[in-house]
Order: structure tokens, then sequence, then C-alpha cells
């Protein structure tokens, strides 16, 4: 079996060729555009949202139809260039007979997991070999460090957590942005755990504990956190979504508009941006979502969706995974849209001759009204010509 990860390269799939075995496919975000035809699963986008273009379920026209341009150009420009991009170092480095690496995925993927739960965006059908494992990195909570337990325990008003993740420095956001926030918190009851990854000596309130890197997971499962403050990343956001903790979302690209998007309209979580940030803009979200309990209750209810299931995520990739093993792939769970191209999936084909046929009956119908006409025409005017006769 070969495991490979599906985001914008694919030459490992190449070991699955050499070594005649089936793919899975997994996916760290929510279903990327270009995982979905590996499976056959449907992507329509009249209804299922492209979640790197920052809409929602209820799209307006305009947003259909970026939508559909963005399906198209991932369709039929984007994801074959990235399989042209793969296929060039395999033929040089590998082997230059090996198939392409479009045909080798095609043919051989078996299973695709993503990092996704419908609780958290939307509702969309998926082929039985395209499974949801929302999740599947938390883990039960670990007793956080003895600073952090201080700190936190005595916070009679509550705590909120700031991080921007892993791949986003919050060091690098400028220093206008950073006194916004310093100034922000400084005027609040809360005390706030700050996820900074330098030395920081001037600025900070004495509610505010600076630290390089926070145990998130952890600190979440704190009785004492009110909200949480971060970029909207999928692995964060899937965090809040599990404690059922608000959150101020301030994305900076890829999933993350969407992301926060969503959890704004489930009544969970306020927007900000983070590059437009002033003090008032900050204190505004804060109290907003930190005064209003339905955050809170929409949070919780969420939680409760998202750990709803039959198995844990790690359960649910562990049997599938087994599953492809035991039966040496899964061609029976293979949905024909694999092999469908776009066009047919779209139906231009059949709305093609539709068309014609409609074209043809109307050209058929006026030819015969129209040699009907001249057939009256002509009837009369014999019938005029023998009377004048």
């Amino acid at each position: 079996l070969v495991i490979t990860h599906c985001f914008s390269y694919d030459c490992f799939a190449v070991f699955a060729h050499k070594f005649n075995t089936p793919i899975v496919t997994i996916v760290t975000a929510s279903a990327l555009p270009w995982s979905n035809p590996r499976v056959g699963n449907p992507d329509h986008p009249a209804y299922i949202v492209n979640n790197y273009i920052n809409s929602h379920e209820d799209m307006t026209l305009y947003q259909r139809t970026v939508n559909t341009l963005a399906w198209l150009m991932s369709t039929i420009a984007i994801h074959p260039l990235n399989y042209d991009l793969n296929n060039a170092p395999i033929q040089h480095y590998l082997d230059a007979s090996a198939p392409t690496v479009q045909d080798i995925i095609s043919s051989r993927t078996s299973l695709v997991m993503v990092n996704s739960h419908f609780s958290m965006l939307q509702s969309r059908p998926l082929v039985p070999n395209f499974v949801e494992i929302g999740g599947i990195h938390i883990k039960d909570a670990k007793p956080i460090p003895k600073d952090f337990k201080n700190f936190m325990d005595d916070a009679t008003h509550g705590v909120i957590l700031f991080s921007l993740g892993s791949l986003v420095r919050a060091s690098s956001m400028s220093n206008s942005t950073f006194q916004a926030l310093m100034g922000a918190f400084a005027t609040l009851n809360q005390r706030v755990v700050f996820k900074f990854e330098e030395d920081v000596v001037d600025g900070i309130p004495p509610n505010v504990m600076v630290r390089k890197w926070l145990p998130q997971r952890d600190l979440l499962a704190h009785h004492n956190v009110r909200l949480l403050m971060a970029h909207g990343g999928q692995s964060s956001t899937i965090e809040a979504v599990y404690t059922g903790t608000p959150m101020v979302g301030m994305p900076l690209f890829s999933d993350q508009y969407n992301n926060i998007q969503t959890l704004v309209l489930k009544g969970a979580a306020e927007l900000l941006d983070l590059h437009h940030l002033t003090k008032e803009r900050v204190l505004e979200a804060v109290t907003k979502v930190l005064n209003n309990s339905r955050y809170k209750s929409n949070a919780e209810r969420l939680s409760r969706q998202f750990k709803d299931r039959l198995a844990t995520p790690l359960d649910t990739a562990v049997y599938w995974t087994e599953y492809v093993l035991r039966h040496r792939g899964a061609p029976q769970l293979r949905c024909q849209l694999a092999d469908l191209p776009w066009y047919r999936f779209l139906l231009l084909d059949v709305i093609a001759v539709l068309l014609l046929g409609m074209l043809a009956s109307i050209f058929t119908v006026r030819t015969i009204i129209k040699y009907a006409f001249y057939s009256v025409i002509c009837v009369y005017r014999r019938t005029e010509k023998s009377k004048d006769d």
C-alpha cells in the first residue's frame, strides 16, 4: 500500500506503479478541488462550495459564477498542469517508461481521506471511498505546564488564547498591529495567552502571558478558556469546534477565510482583518463574542455534532485503510464519475444533442409550415385564375 498526501504534488504516486499497490490519499485540509476526481466524488459547482474562494452554501448568482469558473479552471487547466509538472521529474529521475501520474492516480487510488467533517462545513454527497476523518489529530488533553496552569487557574474572568498557528509567525506582524492587540488586551478583564515567536520585553500588559510555543489542544481544554483568536487554519478550527470554544478569526490565505466565514454563519465566531487591525476593532469583536452567550452555546452545539459519530476519526481511518489492504484495492467502491470527462459530467454532450434535436425539429416544422403555406398560396392562385378564365 502507498499512502500519499494530496496537495500540489503527486510524484510519490509512481511508487504505487513501481510496487503494483493501491493508493490511499490523505488530504490534511478539507476537500481540495482536485481531490474529488480521484474517486469520482461529486463536486458540482452549482451547490458545492470551493473552500478556497471564500463563499458559502447559499451562494448568490455572482458567487455561483465565480465558483463555476474556479471549478472549470481547476478541472481544465490547473489540475492537468499540476500532473504535467509531476510527470517530468518522475520520467527523468525514476522511470522513463512509467505511466503518467494522472493514469496512475486514476487507476490505483482506492481511498481518499479528508481532514473535515460535515458539521463544520457543508453537507454534501460522498462516495463510499471518500471518507471524512476530521479531528484525527486530536488526542485526550494532557496536563498543562505549571506556568500556564497557575496563570489560567487564577483568571476569574476567563482566558483568551491567541495563536496564528505554525505556518504564520505572529512576530512578523507590523508594530501597529501588535500595539493594537496589546492596547485592546490591556483594557480587558480576561487574561490572554499570546503565542509570539520572539523575545518581547516592552509593551506587554500585566494580564498577557507571552510564550513562543503553546500546547494549544491542552490549553483549549482548560475550564477557564473563553475565546480562541486564531488564523482559521484547519487544525486550529477543528480544535476550537471540538472543545466548544468560540473564535475570533483573522484569516490570512487559502481555506482559512472559508473556515472562519462558515463558523460566523453558524454563530460561533466573528471575523477580523489582521491587515487593518485597530484597538477599537479588536475590542468590538472580542467583547461581542465574550458578552453574548449565543456564541458559546452555538460553539457547544457544533462540538456535540462534531463528536457524534459511529467511530472516532482514528478508528475510521484505520478501518478503511485495512479494508483496502484486505481487498488489495477497492475497485468495488469506485464511482463511474471518476472516469467521466468533465463535459460528460456536466452533460454538455447531452445538452448539445438536445439542442441539435430542438434545432432540427424547429427547422423541420418551419420547412413543413413554409411548404404548406406555399401550397395553399399556389392552390389559391390556381383557383383565382380558373375563375378569371
